[in-house]
């Protein structure tokens, strides 16, 4: 997910989608997306779409899309399967099917949509739809997780689920609970940023180690140089960073239980 700082805190962009084959839609969404968010602090992205075979054909380039707005009649690939290829890469994207006539169907519900809206809509009644729409957007996002990705598949893990975090070649390997629905990729998950990224990004992260940071929420207790973990995981903490993860711990019980 992409963070950019401003006035010294961090504020999220959102990536946003559209894809319709009529340009002048599209053109007409931006417009009433534009309304919708001009007292707004955060950042768009938007990325325009023609057709359903262009949208997948560019789900690999994509890492992180936070709304989708999808016409569900285009020619070649419908609506309904577009979703469906869009759904088994972003499984958390808000989605929002456009029509000018056509009923949403059995197979539309499946790919679990926030709305449907016709394309014969007022001006008002748009811009009342997409506030609700990017109030659901926001919602989400506050929900602090990571984005990681499995091979081709986009994977959104929220910041509980995650251990710790492991230096990799190419950014950083999440390691997960076992419970959680994350932990059904036998491979590893992987995110682009860093470690030094992630801890000013999340509190909850703490070095313990130059090659791992850990998430304090699931550190039972520290004895020597062990920290253990609530899923019955050790691990060491190095000499450089004890003093600071041992502070960090405590602070975190302290503020547990006031």
């Amino acid at each position: 997910r992409i963070i950019k700082k401003e006035g010294g805190g961090w504020s999220p962009m959102y990536h946003v989608a559209i894809c319709d084959d009529d340009k002048v839609f599209i053109s007409y969404i931006k417009k009433i997306i534009s309304q919708v968010r001009n007292t707004s602090q955060t950042q768009l992205k938007i990325y325009e779409f023609y057709s359903g075979e262009e949208l997948v054909g560019n789900l690999d380039a994509m890492m992180h899309i936070d709304l989708l707005v999808l016409d569900m009649e285009l020619g070649g690939i419908d609506g309904d399967e577009t979703a469906r290829r869009f759904r088994e890469k972003f499984k958390n994207t808000v989605l929002v099917f456009c029509s000018g006539v056509r009923a949403p169907t059995v197979k539309s519900f499946k790919v679990t949509p926030y709305r449907y809206l016709l394309k014969s809509y007022s001006d008002k009644q748009f811009v009342f739809e997409m506030g609700e729409i990017f109030a659901e957007v926001e919602k989400k996002a506050k929900e602090e997780y990571i984005v990681g990705h499995y091979r081709n598949n986009v994977i959104r893990v929220n910041i509980q689920d995650v251990l710790y975090v492991e230096n990799a070649k190419r950014g950083s390997k999440i390691i997960v609970r076992p419970d959680c629905e994350a932990a059904k990729f036998e491979g590893q998950i992987l995110v682009d940023d860093k470690l030094e990224t992630l801890v000013k990004i999340y509190d909850e992260f703490a070095f313990a180690h130059s090659s791992y940071i850990i998430n304090i929420v699931h550190v039972e207790k520290i004895v020597d140089n062990i920290v253990y973990l609530d899923n019955a995981e050790c691990l060491s903490v190095s000499r450089t960073y004890q003093k600071e993860f041992r502070q960090i711990f405590t602070k975190s019980i302290a503020e547990k239980y006031k």
